[in-house]
């Protein structure tokens, strides 16, 4: 580097310091100018002369405290979250591949009540499921399950009187119906059957449950929240409902807003809902006029919103890959306050690799208290709101970080986007790469809230082998002070770059479907199975973010089940009718493709997973960690070539 390059990159590194910019980059350099140029300036460590000042050289970290703080982690509760919802008793009852009933008084020490929890009896059914959603009355409380291959559809529940014996009650099967979201108010249960619309059913210990009225006119009811004479319905691409119950047999729709998203999960406050809308976010619904609905806020966010909770003026979202915590003091400006990403444990052979995201579908609050319904178990943290910092957020894919095929001597860059999803401005103190074959620029970084910073990650190949190496990331985000990206160049099989296997599969509706069928077009292979709860949540989100808002623009979209034979349709239909989405789907046997795609993908994490193909037949992307906002951004660039 000249000197003059030197000066006037320090110059504008000054210039950042002194704030004339909101995103501060350090060059580097560490060449003083000549003594003669600086005559009687002194200057002290961490500084050095230029012209007649002293600048700084390097950044120094901040020191904060995590406004979300870990409280337990309750490993002896069954696996798989999906709902976890608080009582004012102090009992957290959560639904997974087991129901439990927790002791939750103090959260930094919950205490199992049903041990490792407790299955559901189904007639007829072999495996014994858990539950997807529960809401209570009184001593009852109510669960569903939205059924699949292995599990059957049901409503039914336990009468928790005694807390650490539940009774199961009686189940309730009918012909065609899915359960989905569930909620109590005046003694009725309101319950989303999909597109069957609103179920409304009374209990009883001598008749069971009874089904006492309906309300079509739904494209997938799926969450509900009751109260009083009204229920409000989170309806999938179909928006937001507030419905009358004063009459449970006949419940009437009194209005319906569009929020832009797939609804899945919603809570209500006053006269505002808040309504999880996936890849949208949040949507805040001002509901004080119940004909006339209005999206009146947004906290948009990475990742998938799926069940919302509210406490003390503040809403907490399960985001998919994260918890996520907004005030709503103000409802039509949500205020970001905390985000909370939890490692997945996981036992790779090679040690350095960061472990990968914990999928998160429920949440809970009590006051300060947040229960997190992750992918392994239940969580407890306590909420700091008054403690400001940064929040590190990287792209899913930084899970694994794939150069494609580069020729030996060759180099390739891509950019890995850094934000700071915090309140507090985020210090790169210091990155750096383990492994030969890459670099990344630059060094050291400030990042101000809610900024994104691009690193810059240079691969230069040194043989046609493959190459590894890890990029850490090191901050003063106090919850997550180191962040990894695996690196990979020139990997085995099928990568970035390499044409699409030929793929074949059955479609649901009995005809074939070819890869070579979508040459010169940009294709989205999705990858699902029927016992992924995950995959239920994935594909209504695909629809919504990507079939919606591309197809028009040239997108296509396959998703395929390479778990099932082809004798299993019929089944697989079943499935798919209950998650509503409209693009094609089918069976791909055998999976070729998706074992050739997976060869690379070694973790807890088999699906989904999703393989971005350009026009020209070539694989632009693929993961198994879902990053809408990723993938996005590769769709774009591929329609647009």
């Amino acid at each position: 580097m000249t000197l003059p390059s030197l000066r006037r990159t320090i110059s504008r590194t000054r210039a950042a310091l002194l704030g004339a910019s909101s995103l501060l980059l350090i060059a580097g350099c560490s060449d003083a100018p000549p003594p003669s140029q600086t005559p009687g300036l002194t200057c002290g460590e961490g500084t050095q002369a230029v012209g007649r000042e002293c600048v700084p050289t390097a950044l120094e970290p901040g020191h904060y405290l995590s406004p979300l703080v870990q409280l337990q982690n309750l490993a002896e509760v069954g696996s798989h979250t999906d709902e976890v919802r608080i009582r004012e008793d102090n009992l957290l009852l959560n639904c997974s591949y087991t129901f439990n009933v927790i002791d939750a008084e103090h959260a930094n020490d919950m205490e199992a009540l049903t041990g490792e929890g407790l299955k559901h009896t189904i007639p007829g059914d072999t495996r014994t499921p858990g539950c997807k959603h529960l809401a209570w009355d009184e001593n009852l409380v109510f669960t569903t399950h939205l059924g699949n291959i292995r599990n059957p559809a049901f409503l039914s529940g336990w009468d928790i009187t005694d807390p650490e014996a539940p009774v199961q009650l009686p189940v309730l099967q009918e012909p065609g119906i899915s359960y989905e979201g569930v909620d109590v108010a005046n003694h009725h249960i309101f319950v989303g059957l999909h597109e069957n619309g609103l179920g409304v059913y009374d209990y009883d210990a001598a008749n069971g449950f009874t089904r006492v009225g309906s309300l079509g006119g739904f494209t997938n009811a799926w969450g509900i929240a009751a109260r009083g004479n009204h229920v409000f319905v989170a309806d999938g691409i179909g928006g937001f409902a507030t419905v009358d119950a004063t009459d449970p047999a006949k419940p009437v729709e009194l209005g319906r807003v569009a929020i832009g998203g797939q609804a899945r999960g919603v809570v209500v406050d006053g006269n505002f809902a808040y309504v999880a809308a996936g890849s949208a976010g949040v949507a805040v619904v001002d509901i004080a006029d119940l004909a006339s609905p209005k999206v009146v806020g947004r906290a948009e966010m990475p990742g998938t919103a799926l069940r919302i909770a509210f406490s003390e003026g503040r809403i907490f979202v399960a985001a998919w890959n994260d918890v996520r915590v907004y005030d709503v003091t103000t409802p039509s400006a949500p205020r970001f306050v905390a985000a909370v990403r939890i490692p997945r444990p996981f036992d790779y052979e090679d040690a350095d690799r960061e472990l990968p995201t914990m999928r998160t579908f429920g949440v809970a609050a009590r006051g300060q208290d947040v229960f997190i319904g992750a992918w392994e178990n239940p969580y407890s943290y306590r909420l700091e709101p008054d403690r400001l910092a940064p929040n590190i957020r990287l792209p899913e894919t930084s899970a694994r970080l794939d150069f494609g095929k580069v020729a030996s001597g060759a180099s390739k860059t891509i950019q890995i986007p850094v934000t700071n999803q915090g309140t507090a401005p985020l210090t790169l103190v210091d990155n750096w790469i383990s492994g030969h074959a890459f670099s990344v620029e630059p060094k050291q970084a400030r990042i101000e809230p809610g900024e994104t910073l691009s690193l810059e990650v240079t691969y230069v190949a040194s043989s046609a082998e493959e190459e590894v190496g890890y990029l850490l990331i090191v901050s003063d985000d106090p919850a997550a002070p180191v962040r990894k990206a695996y690196l990979v160049g020139n990997a085995p099989g099928v990568t970035l770059g390499s044409p699409l296997p030929a793929t074949t599969a059955t479609m649901l509706d009995g005809t074939t479907w070819t890869s070579e069928a979508s040459a010169g077009k940009v294709l989205l292979l999705s990858y699902f199975a029927t016992f992924c709860p995950v995959c239920a949540n994935h594909l209504p989100d695909v629809e919504e973010r990507f079939w919606q808002s591309y197809r028009d623009k040239g997108l296509e979209i396959v998703a395929l089940n390479p778990r099932e034979t082809s004798d299993k349709i019929g089944d697989v239909q079943a499935y798919c009718e209950n998650i509503r989405v409209s693009f094609p789907l089918g069976i791909e046997e055998p999976a070729s493709t998706y074992a050739a795609v997976t060869t690379n993908f070694v973790g807890p994490n088999p699906f989904p997973v999703d393989v971005i193909v350009g026009k020209d037949g070539t694989v632009r992307y693929a993961s198994h960690e879902y990053d809408p906002d990723a993938m996005a951004a590769v769709i774009e660039e591929l329609l647009a070539e």
